[in-house]
């Protein structure tokens, strides 16, 4: 029995003989097996050979086949008749290749009825057998059943097969458009989306149209989505220290992604809400915003610290919306601007960062009073920012996070990376599918973690304890201590009943620092347990306890009534070439393995000195710097004009042609070279 029976597997005991098609009966009863090879596609390479009475299971089947072993091979056919009934193909060039295979009587099955020779021609540059289409269903069949193969990666394998490069983007976009869903139609089922998202409760979603006439269609403003169990995890356990920035999308629409993360017992960021707006500006962040606070607590905002970068508009809002509310400034994008208006160097940079963490007022003091001494406008400029903005010692307790950069915000940015170039929906199911999983693999990690205390906490404790040993406790009575150290006699005082020291550390981010640890030491106590509950297990398991409800795929969305069309953003294009990398910092470096030669000094090859390459190295140096040059050999009118006596000075002037070369050239506005001003005068005066 033949074992090759088709491209679906059969299970062994239901492998009989009346599943094989290739059967036929005699004329007496009895069966005579038909001797005919099947093609089977996972045999297709490079070194698959055709063979006379192989079947194919459909016109396009054989077709596909030939054009993809022609492909392979680097060669090109032309089909000579090509109907329902059969195919006749040869070579192009007609090097010893003819195929032709005929449709089965009272089957969809081809056989190959005449085969002749094989490819004898070179390797062509340029394939044109393959059409865009073909090409696509080749990439979406290898993307599908290829889980580690990348889209990027099947062009590169077809571009290797001598495959138009001015086929494979359009071959691309069309894959794309098939595995992640036409742009221009997730727009239109946004609506269907939300219906399947509220259909299961997974959490709040709103859409913002943009209808400036009740004539014109409505297109796409806003969308903004909060999961339920994000909102229930960052209530529960999370501190009210919120984090928001915004990322490019690169979509044919353009728009931006407004994101708000939290931070969970661990120190890692905790994603809380999303919202997808056209561009980054005032009215977006206030709308974002307000969204975001209905979903958290009304309009009580002051019970949350923010933390931006900056952003377009962001500021207003903040003043406008949410006054009173502490909003801390990403120190690393405050020094970026500190560094613009007043440059950098180590020292500077130093002072500006000490007092940004000095942690009580007089430590504060002592770094301004050394920036001042040095530049007196960096010190009034940094005075003009509110120290509740930038300093620690200025942060309020009750949230018990020191942070001073916005890169946990970044970090989640960077994870969405590979969903910020899909489609809408798309999109927004990665970045669902995404929190779901995460949700459930901390969940199962917390339950089985054996410590009290959550392990970046439990990090941070141990360096503290180390620290310690420096520092001498003195009991004052109850739970007071004076700490002192041991060299620098500096001392600070430790209340361990109200988890404080007035160094100001302990009490801002609740985790005992080395003064505290020196007095916990001297009672013989552990000091995770004056840790803050935030750091806890316990707070972890319950914040990633909710569930993130799984839904269905945009293929059994109900399809919402009474709802409109939406149509795309209008995308106004920007102006100069698509940039393609993102804008470096000034301090950022453009190369890790190459060091920029932009603060180098130079040394001039001429006249040897720094400042300047030989580009300039004459116009600085002087013509002595330059090179010697040889003076022009006078011309024979010239030496004849000279010995010509009174002859000479008659009113036709001079008749050697060097006068009247300089002449022009200095009406031209040039000296010829090697001919000063002086040697011109000179000449002038023999004449």
């Amino acid at each position: 029995m033949d074992d090759e029976v088709g491209d679906h597997e059969i299970n062994e005991e239901y492998n009989c003989d009346e599943l094989d098609s290739d059967l036929e009966s005699d004329g007496d009863g009895s069966l005579k097996r038909g001797n005919f090879k099947k093609f089977r596609q996972d045999d297709m390479n490079k070194d698959f050979r055709f063979s006379l009475g192989m079947e194919f299971c459909s016109l396009k089947e054989f077709k596909n086949a030939l054009m993809e072993h022609s492909l392979l091979n680097g060669k090109e056919i032309k089909f000579m008749k090509n109907d329902l009934t059969r195919v006749r193909a040869e070579c192009k060039k007609k090097m010893w290749l003819f195929i032709m295979a005929r449709k089965v009587g009272g089957k969809e099955t081809f056989r190959v009825k005449t085969l002749v020779g094989r490819h004898r021609c070179g390797r062509v540059f340029g394939n044109k057998n393959a059409s865009v289409n073909w090409i696509a269903q080749v990439l979406v069949d290898r993307f599908v059943n290829v889980a580690s193969m990348t889209v990027n990666q099947s062009l590169m394998t077809l571009k290797s097969h001598s495959v138009l490069e001015s086929l494979l983007g359009k071959a691309k976009q069309i894959v794309l458009d098939s595995l992640v869903g036409d742009r221009e139609r997730q727009y239109a089922r946004l609506y269907d989306y939300v219906g399947e998202l509220l259909r299961v409760k997974c959490g709040t979603f709103k859409i913002k149209v943009n209808q400036p006439q009740p004539s014109l269609p409505p297109r796409f403003g806003s969308f903004y989505m909060c999961l339920e169990g994000c909102k229930h995890g960052f209530l529960g356990s999370c501190r009210p220290f919120i984090g928001v920035d915004g990322c490019h999308l690169k979509t044919t629409y353009g728009g931006q992604l407004l994101v708000a993360v939290g931070r969970d017992p661990n120190d890692q960021y905790f994603p809380l809400a999303f919202a997808v707006v056209e561009n980054e500006c005032k009215e977006t962040w206030r709308w974002f915003l307000s969204q975001l606070l209905d979903d958290i607590g009304g309009t009580d905002c002051q019970r949350w610290v923010f933390i931006s970068d900056q952003q377009k508009g962001l500021m207003a809002v903040f003043d406008d919306m949410m006054d009173g509310v502490e909003h801390r400034l990403c120190l690393r994008h405050l020094y970026n601007n500190f560094k613009k208006r007043f440059g950098g160097g180590v020292l500077i940079r130093d002072l500006m960062m000490g007092a940004a963490k000095a942690t009580y007022e007089k430590e504060w003091e002592k770094k301004m009073g050394k920036l001042k001494a040095i530049n007196i406008d960096a010190y009034n400029w940094l005075l003009g920012i509110p120290t509740k903005s930038w300093c620690k010692h200025a942060f309020s307790t009750y949230c018990r996070c020191h942070v001073l950069i916005n890169n946990f915000t970044e970090s989640f940015n960077s994870t969405i990376l590979l969903a910020r170039d899909k489609p809408i929906i798309t999109m927004m199911e990665w970045i669902q599918t995404y929190i779901m999983k995460q949700f459930a693999t901390l969940k199962e990690k917390a339950i089985t973690y054996p410590g009290v205390l959550m392990p970046r906490p439990r990090k941070r404790l141990d360096k503290e304890i180390k620290k310690s040993g420096n520092w001498v406790p003195t009991w004052a009575r109850a739970e007071k201590f004076e700490v002192t150290h041991g060299f620098t006699m500096d001392k600070f005082v430790v209340d361990l009943s109200n988890h404080s020291c007035n160094c100001y550390n302990w009490d801002l981010i609740g985790i005992p620092y080395k003064h505290a640890i020196a007095a916990i030491n001297y009672k013989v106590q552990n000091p995770e347990y004056y840790a803050h509950v935030y750091y806890k297990k316990q707070p972890y398991v319950t914040c990633y306890a909710p569930e993130i409800s799984a839904i269905n795929g945009q293929q059994m969305c109900p399809t919402s009534e009474n709802t409109p069309l939406l149509l795309p953003p209008i995308y106004k294009t920007p102006p100069g070439r698509p940039k393609k990398l993102r804008r470096r910092e000034t301090d950022e470096p453009v190369s890790h393995t190459k060091l920029s030669k932009k603060h180098a000094i130079m040394k001039c090859s001429n006249c040897k000195e720094f400042g300047h390459n030989n580009t300039r190295g004459t116009a600085s140096a002087g013509a002595s710097s330059s090179r010697p040059r040889s003076e022009p050999q006078a011309s024979p009118s010239t030496s004849q004009g000279a010995t010509a006596g009174p002859a000479s000075t008659a009113n036709t002037g001079p008749s050697f042609s060097g006068a009247a070369t300089a002449s022009s050239n200095q009406v031209a506005g040039r000296t010829p070279s090697g001919l000063g001003a002086h040697h011109l005068g000179s000449q002038a005066s023999t004449t």
